[in-house]
């Protein structure tokens, strides 16, 4: 086995180049403010009257890992027993950003009761099956909320018992359409699910609810990526928002034929994967027996 102190520090060793580059460059000149620009005045210090830069606002573009950060929050939100992140839901196919288990009430069962995984897409097309003519079925769909809306109205007037009544505030109550008698409406519901089955027949989201390991699915997109309505009930619609915080749009809903079997290998899954990154984080590689540190991986400081 090697000796640590012999071998190339990387890290030291792209430092010392950055700084020597950086030595070489000349010094940039200040900038110039454009002609009829009106220059942001300094902030001032109400004490001691001094006056210092001002700060410079945050991007709002969200990066890819702000929105894996969302996703894990969120799930963290509902008290889960454990979680972690690029985790399988069969062997090693179709990873889910993060997925998380309940155990039972007792301390010693050993029973995995309940599972979720959140799914991040921040691209619309990846929400889909891509052998369909997305364009067409999106526009059909689009076409048929007025009616919806319009249907759903009707309801809340003739059938108040289908309300919620766990609400304190009647605009903020709940309703439950899909038990609605009205003919028109249920014949315009069916023809909704049929267009969302079409559109995500094949497509990695129906692939990963087939798999049958999480009771709760959720898809997590920037907010408006996609609408409610674009996606096929039975998920979870989270919109990730710009200033770093989370809006659950529509509550998934427990999936049905999902294993006992199944639950305890997502939460192997979970288990693995959480151990994966627990070694990252403590600067340890490990190749089967074998085991080598490094150092800890930089932490970077969130603004």
């Amino acid at each position: 086995m090697s000796n640590p102190d012999e071998e190339l520090d990387l890290f030291s060793f792209a430092e010392a180049q950055e700084a020597e580059k950086t030595a070489e460059e000349p010094a940039a000149a200040p900038a110039v403010p454009a002609a009829g620009a009106e220059e942001t005045p300094p902030a001032a210090d109400p004490e001691s009257g001094l006056t210092f830069p001002a700060r410079v606002p945050p991007p709002k573009a969200l990066t890819r890992s702000d929105f894996q950060q969302l996703c894990v929050g969120f799930l963290a939100s509902l008290a889960p027993h454990a979680v972690a992140t690029s985790v399988p839901v069969r062997r090693f196919k179709y990873k889910v950003n993060a997925a998380g288990f309940w155990r039972g009430e007792n301390a010693r069962s050993k029973d995995v009761v309940k599972t979720a995984v959140v799914v991040l897409f921040d691209q619309v097309d990846n929400c889909f099956c891509e052998c369909v003519d997305q364009q067409a079925l999106l526009g059909e769909i689009h076409s048929l909320r007025g009616e919806k809306e319009r249907l759903e109205a009707e309801i809340r007037e003739n059938e108040p018992e289908l309300a919620s009544t766990d609400d304190l505030f009647s605009e903020l109550r709940s309703w439950d359409y899909a038990s609605s008698r009205n003919p028109a409406y249920r014949k315009l519901r069916a023809r909704l699910e049929k267009l969302q089955h079409t559109l995500h027949q094949g497509s990695r989201l129906e692939r990963i609810r087939r798999a049958g390991a999480a009771d709760l699915c959720y898809l997590a997109v920037p907010t408006g990526l996609i609408a409610p309505d674009e996606i096929e009930a039975g998920w979870g619609i989270v919109y990730l928002n710009a200033d770093r915080s989370f809006t659950l749009v529509r509550e998934a809903e427990l999936q049905t034929g999902v294993e006992p079997c199944n639950r305890q290998f997502l939460a192997q899954n979970i288990a693995v994967a959480a151990t994966t990154a627990v070694l990252f984080m403590a600067g340890v590689d490990r190749r089967g027996k074998s085991v080598r540190f490094r150092r800890f991986p930089r932490k970077r400081q969130v603004q």
